[in-house]
């Protein structure tokens, strides 16, 4: 693979800082936040209290870097009271100076452990989830406010484009988070009508539309279960009450329906989005008016609450379908054997409280006292009103009472075999997938061949005429048609009192088909990436293939250096000494370059004007190419596909380019003409 090195000379559009990783759970960030109000305390108490969501302006060095201008406010319900010394922060880098972010991330999310004498029921919490469906990352921050130290606090990323983008590969559609009045339709996805105004006091829209689409989810939900896939994406909703249940992380909408978030993705389905876990493990009992919960009552919370409640229709409208409850009962025996019944959990909590271990001795504003920190893990605690569960002394009971539930004290299907054919997979063809099973009815196959799609499912057949051997002796399959990308499936397998998947995680994590294509030796040749006032042509790539056979780059990827923007090609032929071009605007490209007409429009990929890295990826992730850039350095010539040339006003000029070009090029100014009437740009290369 080649990698050049590409300089130009262009202004910083953007200010972009990377330094340690934000979210490094094995070191403690250091937040210094300073205001020039000596009763910046008042301030922010006030601005809470009248809950307008007002920012106070100030400075914060995140691990010795500094951002100005940054806008600070306390967040959070019960974990925030102005007559504590230690709330939660909420701290937006991006206030006032546009696009300032740390690694891309442009919010701060601080939780202060309020009703958590272990410290590390959020961070555990969030490590679990993310194992089986997008979560937060999250790690340890010591805070100073003014250079007085304030407390440890876990730090949680923020629930904003650069993450819904980072999952979902599109941060412009609908976001919304679960934001309730307590009473009957509080953010629960009960249909209130089609009057929009009456869903204001129970979500908080997050995007610039989404009300009328909450709303068609409601009344689908409510009224048309049998369409429900269409709009909610049902599985990432059975993994996140199986965690939620699991955990007993009653402050969420098994219990109380708020602390999520609700994203639709390109195919136009919500996820569910696990938000605010300070409270999971058992600290939450008083919901909805139920009385305070006992241990006993935390071990043995029913894992099917709610399930005849029609104000919970996520539950009571989902669970009664006999495949959404089998699924929602594996996800949970999944759960359990990965993180509970192994001892994992209690190691896990362990870790982390080595990690921040001085940090809670020294926290000057914690809620409890070091011995209560140590004895958490294990054992209740009193706090005021409060008796927090010792984590293993609930999770210990738990897995005792769920284990002998009846729901799970079944014979549950067994998969022992999944093979392919042909071993060699060409694209547009036929390929076999047969699975062996023992104690299953019925399987079915979730496929799709882009990672960013919904599964589709068809059912596998016994029946000796789908290769798979003789009818009705446990061997099941089904053929598949492929195309020029990777097919990723999982397998469902139940009979009449249980599911089980393979692999276990499905749908969030799968197995793949290679399909083998010729990737061939295709280069990035000529990028725009800051046109001028006079010459605007809009960001766009062009790629060359020097290679003797046509080539089909359906499913290859643009990615920037940190991975934090991404444009996947559809089908898209680059013949044999070839080029295509991919532009942000197909009109305005067009207009300009009429003789290019192997080109595709809303490249939305973004090209850094301060400089970066682009990289090519194929289907199968391999890297193809890569070009760096940056503001300093001069010009280098040379012809297609060997390294870095000026681009011109033609993107597919011969870029062997003649010695009185080159002479230009070194006396030339940016924006004039050269001596053989071709344009210099400073913002054009190659």
């Amino acid at each position: 693979m080649k990698k050049t090195l590409l300089f130009i000379a262009v202004a910083l559009l953007f200010c972009f800082v990377s330094a340690q990783d934000l979210y490094d759970m094995n070191i403690i960030s250091t937040i210094e936040i300073t205001f020039e109000e000596a009763d910046w305390e008042q301030i922010l108490n006030t601005y809470f209290a009248n809950g307008n969501n007002d920012r106070l302006e100030g400075t914060a060095l995140i691990n010795g870097t500094l951002f100005d201008s940054v806008g600070v406010r306390y967040k959070g319900n019960s974990s925030c009271d102005t007559t504590r010394a230690k709330n939660p922060f909420n701290i937006k880098l991006d206030y006032i100076i546009e696009n300032q972010t740390y690694d891309g991330y442009g919010t701060l999310k601080l939780s202060n452990e309020f009703v958590d004498p272990s410290f590390v029921r959020e961070a555990l919490g969030f490590e679990i989830a993310a194992k089986y469906c997008p979560a937060c990352k999250v790690n340890y921050a010591n805070v100073y406010v003014n250079n007085q130290l304030i407390g440890l606090y876990t730090n949680v990323q923020s629930i904003d484009k650069f993450f819904v983008r980072s999952y979902y590969n599109n941060d412009e559609n609908a976001l919304i988070k679960g934001n309730p009045v307590i009473g009957v339709g509080a953010a629960s996805l009960w249909y209130l009508g089609p009057d929009s105004t009456t869903y204001y006091t129970s979500y908080e829209m997050k995007s610039d539309y989404g009300w009328q689409e909450l709303i068609n989810l409601c009344f689908t939900l409510n009224h048309n279960t049998s369409e429900i896939e269409n709009i909610l994406d049902v599985d990432r909703l059975l993994w996140f009450l199986a965690f939620h249940n699991t955990l007993v992380s009653t402050d969420s909408p098994v219990m109380l329906p708020h602390n999520f978030y609700l994203y639709q993705d390109d195919n136009g389905q919500f996820n569910y989005i696990c938000w605010d876990l300070n409270m999971a493990f058992g600290t939450f009992s008083g919901g909805q008016g139920h009385p305070p919960m006992s241990l006993t009552e935390f071990q043995t919370f029913d894992p099917f609450y709610n399930i005849g409640n029609v104000y919970f229709p996520i539950i009571s409208r989902i669970l009664p379908t006999p495949e959404y409850f089998k699924t929602y009962i594996a996800h949970i025996r999944t759960i359990l054997e990965e993180n509970f019944s192994n001892g994992w959990y209690e190691t896990r909590a362990l870790e982390l409280q080595g990690i921040i271990d001085n940090s809670v001795l020294v926290d000057p504003n914690k809620f409890y006292t070091y011995n209560d920190f140590i004895n958490n893990i294990d054992n209740s605690i009193q706090y005021g009103p409060h008796i927090v569960v010792g984590i293993t002394e609930l999770m210990e009971g738990r897995i005792t009472f769920l284990n002998n539930h009846d729901a799970f004290n079944v014979t549950v299907p067994v998969i022992s075999d999944i093979t392919t054919s042909p071993e060699v997979i060409a694209p547009n063809s036929t390929v076999w997938i047969t699975v062996g099973t023992t104690n299953a009815d019925l399987l079915k196959i979730g496929y799709r061949q882009n990672e960013y799609d919904k599964f589709e499912k068809l059912e596998m057949f016994d029946d000796g005429n789908h290769n798979d051997n003789l009818a009705g002796d446990g061997i099941f399959g089904i053929s598949l048609d492929t195309g020029y990308l990777d097919i990723q499936y999982y397998i469902y397998a139940e009979n009449t009192y249980a599911a089980v998947l393979s692999p276990q995680r499905a749908e969030y994590e799968y197995h793949t088909l290679d399909v083998i294509t010729e990737t061939g030796d295709i280069v990035i040749n000529e990028i725009n990436y800051h046109s001028s006032d006079d010459f605007n042509t809009g960001d766009w790539i062009e790629l060359y293939n020097p290679g003797q056979t046509a080539l089909n780059l359906a499913g290859w990827i643009f990615r920037d250096e940190n991975d934090s923007h991404q444009f996947i090609l559809e089908d898209t032929i680059i013949e044999s000494n070839g080029y295509f071009v991919l532009c942000q605007d197909s009109v305005i490209f067009s207009s300009l370059f009429p003789e290019v007409t192997n080109f595709v429009g809303d490249f939305d990929f973004g090209l850094s004007g301060g400089g970066e890295t682009v990289r090519l990826f194929d289907a199968d992730e391999n890297l193809i190419d890569s070009v760096e850039y940056d503001d300093e350095g001069g010009w280098v010539t040379l012809p297609d596909g060997n390294g870095a040339t000026l681009e011109l006003i033609d993107p597919l000029f011969d870029n062997n380019l003649p010695e009185s070009w080159q002479a230009s090029q070194e006396h030339g100014t940016p924006g004039t003409v050269n001596s053989n009437g071709i344009a210099i740009s400073d913002n054009l290369i190659n």
